[in-house]
């Protein structure tokens, strides 16, 4: 597997030309791009879920637009530049997710919604494109109390449909993330999800601490085999279980050997990428320690 990091792991407010240095020096060979705005939330997308995702955009540094960093509004020499410096920092970036999804779900029943998640959408494909990767991380829907589940499952189908041959197109995979949506809680419906779309541009980017609470990571691992295309390497502690539970590689009760395991059974070899903040004090260091403890769990 190969060595990935998310932008969100940086020490806040430094540009992008020194996040690849950081990177490249830990010993990482590729950093996932968040796609970030400054444009003010439209009042239709305001619901119950708006100050849970604004705390944890807070809490992985994305609440302000990185110096330098991949914005909606990025032009094509823009996007272009991002790449060149990653490039003369040795590295790739293979994917690119973003927090905007939660905000503007593809499941939202507010038409102008739905449309900015489009528009959002493509210009991950379109960017990830020129950047030189290959996927982006797709969160499909948020189920609230006022959008139940199985409308959620049937707009964001119907929405991400009219995606997919834009995908194909630019080579681009979209991977479905397992969030907490409240949504695609087993691996039952995971796969059949996925399937439904009957593309090869259409995975799963599995994150191992994300599903701890539901269940057992490698059994869906097992499960879901080669529809997952990407995975992302946090850690999470049990005796939390809630948003604070999550922290870093070797440090909560994910089966990581299990996980390991499973990957290789299913034949992943693909980006690792770590997914964790920035350290409070000398916040870098939480690079190199990713590095080492992402190679110790990568050799189970």
């Amino acid at each position: 597997m190969r060595r990935g990091i998310f932008q969100g792991a940086f020490p806040v407010g430094l540009g992008l030309p020194e996040c690849f240095r950081l990177a490249r020096a830990a010993g990482f060979e590729g950093v996932e791009l968040s796609l970030e705005t400054s444009d003010a939330l439209m009042p239709e997308a305001v619901n119950e879920t708006t100050q849970a995702t604004r705390d944890i955009e807070q809490s992985v540094g994305l609440n302000v637009p990185r110096p330098g960093g991949l914005r909606l509004a990025s032009s094509l020499d823009e996007i272009r530049l991002i790449r060149r410096q990653a490039e003369d920092a040795g590295l790739v970036i293979p994917s690119v997710s973003t927090m905007q999804l939660f905000y503007y779900p593809l499941s939202s029943p507010v038409r102008v919604v739905r449309d900015r998640a489009v528009e959002i959408v493509r210009k991950m494909i379109k960017a990830t494109a020129e950047l030189g990767g290959d996927l982006i991380l797709v969160v499909p829907g948020m189920v609230t109390r006022d959008v139940p589940y199985q409308d959620v499952w049937k707009r964001s189908v119907e929405t991400l449909a009219t995606l997919v041959p834009y995908a194909e197109e630019a080579g681009v995979t979209l991977a479905i993330e397992n969030v907490w949506n409240k949504f695609l809680l087993s691996p039952i419906e995971y796969r059949d999800y996925i399937d439904g779309f009957r593309s090869s541009r259409v995975g799963a980017y599995f994150d191992v601490a994300n599903v701890l609470r539901y269940g057992n990571p490698d059994q869906w691992i097992d499960f879901l085999g080669p529809r997952v295309k990407r995975v992302h390497f946090k850690d999470y502690r049990l005796d939390v279980d809630d948003i604070r539970g999550f922290t870093y590689l070797m440090q909560g009760d994910v089966p990581w050997a299990a996980v390991v395991q499973a990957l290789r059974r299913a034949g992943y070899s693909g980006w690792a990428m770590v997914e964790v903040s920035p350290y409070r004090v000398h916040p870098e260091q939480a690079l190199v320690d990713s590095a080492q403890a992402l190679d110790r769990l990568l050799a189970e």
